[in-house]
């Protein structure tokens, strides 16, 4: 009952952001998923086009491959969180902790205890290595943003997942999206929670849903955190694709040769966003073309053209599936 109390809440919510928000301001944090299509713009564009008069301002914190967890304990990516409240001293202590960690010359105890404890397979120290020098210098230019009076408040924050959720409400992405809703609660920011579904894409056509254990798993466990942290919308990327792929679909929503979501993928995850957030569909917007951003010789990964524009029968049925998966996964909360 609480959980129903608290859609119907949302929805509410939705409607009056319509009507008063005239302006917003969302930071992407998360890897390659967040950067590939610029998905930030993606979704700052349906939502302008669904919102007439609403201006959506949209910034990205991104390493390539990393999660919520090395966000949190290595990058520091809560300097860029509290932009509106965070001091410089306080960056600079951040900036010492992750200088030390280099100095170190191998990885801290709390990482592989991490990994103990998820299952999920280990990261390489050196890939770390190499974020958190990545990492100090974006330190050091938002200390030079402070300085330029370049804070910003931010009105959500979106959460992004990456082969960390795990079938337990207290590890992996779940137990560190809860460490960054208290942190956004205290600043007064709300969250999104983005559910990327690399093992659900399909390469090639497919005739029944791709790894359907692991997308029930996700669900689960992520229905579990909604409960606990009651974010403001959740992107469950895989239950859309779970329900494409079906009755068989010859759509294919990653590249063979590189392993991310292609165009129709980035298409049906912008339009999820959209759903999630108003909890309105998108058939009929003009918005029907998403181009690759990682480009060789001016093609995609796969070779083809960097732009996609979507026939009207594609579009609508990527528009019909990503509304129907936020409510499907909207109704089970209610169970």
């Amino acid at each position: 009952m609480k959980l129903k109390c608290w859609i119907i809440g949302l929805a509410m919510l939705a409607v009056i952001g319509q009507v008063e928000a005239r302006e917003i301001n969302i930071l992407f944090m998360g890897n390659s998923y967040t950067v590939r299509h610029n998905l930030p713009e993606l979704v700052k564009k349906v939502f302008e086009e669904g919102q007439p008069g609403l201006t959506v301002n949209v910034e990205r914190i991104a390493y390539g491959g990393q999660d919520m967890f090395r966000h949190h304990d290595f990058y520091f990516t809560e300097s860029f969180v509290r932009l509106n409240s965070i001091t410089i001293p306080e960056i600079n202590a951040q900036i010492s902790i992750m200088e030390s960690l280099l100095k170190a010359g191998g990885p801290p105890t709390f990482l592989s205890a991490y990994y103990e404890k998820t299952g999920l397979k280990p990261v390489v120290w050196e890939t770390i290595e190499k974020y958190l020098g990545t990492a100090v210098k974006n330190q050091k230019q938002l200390i030079e943003r402070v300085e330029n009076n370049g804070r910003v408040k931010w009105d959500y924050i979106v959460l992004q997942s990456w082969r960390d959720v795990v079938a337990d409400v207290d590890a992996g992405y779940a137990e560190y999206a809860q460490k960054w809703a208290k942190m956004a609660e205290k600043e007064g920011i709300k969250v999104i929670l983005y559910i990327t579904a690399p093992h659900a894409q399909n390469q090639e056509p497919v005739t029944e849903p791709v790894e359907l254990a692991q997308t029930a798993m996700e669900l689960i466990t992520v229905r579990q955190l909604v409960a606990r942290i009651h974010p403001y919308a959740v992107v469950p990327v895989a239950l859309g694709l779970k329900n494409i792929q079906m009755n068989g679909t010859d759509l294919k929503f990653r590249y063979i040769n590189d392993g991310h979501p292609n165009q129709y993928g980035a298409f049906l995850t912008s339009n999820m966003f959209y759903a999630a957030f108003f909890r309105q569909s998108t058939e009929g917007f003009y918005y029907n073309r998403v181009t690759e951003t990682k480009l060789k010789d001016d093609k995609t990964p796969d070779g083809g053209a960097k732009t996609v524009i979507f026939d009207r029968a594609t579009k609508t049925l990527l528009q019909k599936a990503a509304y129907d998966a936020v409510m499907e996964f909207n109704a089970g909360l209610g169970h």
